[in-house]
């Protein structure tokens, strides 16, 4: 089994507190969530990693002082997405020309773009339609709500009444 560790450093830290918040796996240890990084970056282009590297600088600009570092990370790699991680790290080398990549802007870099995943996968609330030619996000589906309630009209009395159930029904 390959293990991975690095020094803390705060852009982890900062990266690891955002994940945990809108994280919705049961395995919040650093290994899984490494490993689920692992996996969401398998497909990544050149591209894609430059621009990630950009998005890294930008964000290591917006770390709070106050967050508290890691003395140190450490992970082991899943069997099976070994190999993974190995072409991963051969295409961010080349993509950033790369003689040598750190394990700490590695674990950086893994995280950020499965930051962006999760932060992606939160506005997508219930199933998605297919079939419809508009989905909705969380924060659209809260807006519309309000809208509802707010407004309170009488053609509106049905929707409310289908709302109230299915939250009651969601209750249980």
């Amino acid at each position: 089994m390959l293990k991975k560790s690095c020094k803390g450093s705060s852009c982890l830290a900062y990266e690891e507190k955002l994940i945990d918040e809108i994280d919705p796996h049961q395995d919040t240890s650093r290994a899984g969530k490494f490993n689920r990084a692992i996996e969401k970056a398998k497909s990544l282009t050149s591209e894609d990693w430059k621009e990630l590297s950009k998005q890294l600088k930008k964000f290591k600009n917006g770390i709070p002082s106050d967050i508290t570092v890691p003395t140190a990370m450490q992970v082991k790699v899943d069997e099976s997405l070994e190999k993974n991680l190995l072409e991963i790290e051969g295409i961010l080398k080349e993509a950033l020309d790369l003689s040598n990549l750190q394990t700490r802007y590695e674990f950086e870099i893994l995280w950020l773009n499965y930051l962006n995943y999760l932060k992606v996968e939160v506005l997508k609330v219930g199933d998605s339609n297919k079939d419809s030619v508009e989905d909705l996000t969380g924060p659209d589906m809260v807006k519309r709500l309000v809208q509802i309630l707010l407004l309170n009209r009488e053609t509106d009395k049905v929707v409310i009444e289908k709302v109230k159930s299915a939250l009651l029904e969601w209750e249980e």
